[in-house]
């Protein structure tokens, strides 16, 4: 069965950037013991805890916008606009996961900007990011999901984010829906 409906979306972003690499650059491959692909290689060893990134205070942003919730047995998709605000006007971006698997979320930007980056906690995923300039691999390092989007309206995501090699920033989602109130 199929459900949608308007909702308000707050999202609450915080990053700051740190200084570990998430890519092995310059051929510097670890010793195949036969356990572990490189490929398949999570987590490095040691995370910084967010109040030890740096000394610099997070850059945060508090956004609030309208949207949809869509919903199937299945599947639950959070679809809105972004706006100038976030430096991607005329962007759509939807937030999917199968309801049987809320700790695997993926989010799906189209328009002037796209992407498909996904958040599964303990895991790396590389992702290409197209913008009108360029495209580039991000490495997306999922360090915790709570996902409580259908339950009580929340979403968290603590994750470090790598533009190729060159900077690493830890960035954290607080997104909370509510119903639209509707217009006259």
């Amino acid at each position: 069965m199929l459900s949608r409906r308007n909702v308000m979306i707050s999202i609450h972003t915080s990053r700051r950037g740190i200084s570990i690499p998430l890519f092995r650059l310059g051929g510097e491959a670890e010793p195949d013991d036969g356990e572990t692909p490189e490929d398949e290689e999570d987590m490095p060893d040691e995370l910084p805890d967010w109040e030890e990134d740096s000394g610099d205070e997070p850059e945060q942003a508090d956004l609030l916008m309208e949207g949809k919730l869509v919903t199937t047995s299945r599947r639950a998709e959070l679809v809105y606009e972004e706006s100038e605000l976030t430096g991607m006007e005329g962007a759509v971006t939807k937030i999917c996961f199968e309801q049987n698997s809320p700790g695997l979320v993926s989010m799906l930007r189209s328009g002037t900007v796209s992407t498909a980056l996904v958040f599964e906690a303990g895991r790396r995923h590389i992702c290409v990011y197209h913008t009108p300039f360029s495209c580039f691999e991000v490495c997306v390092q999922t360090l915790e999901v709570q996902n409580r989007l259908l339950e009580e309206g929340t979403l968290f995501l603590d994750y470090l984010i790598e533009i190729h090699g060159l900077r690493t920033e830890h960035c954290r989602m607080n997104l909370r829906i509510c119903d639209a109130v509707p217009t006259p």
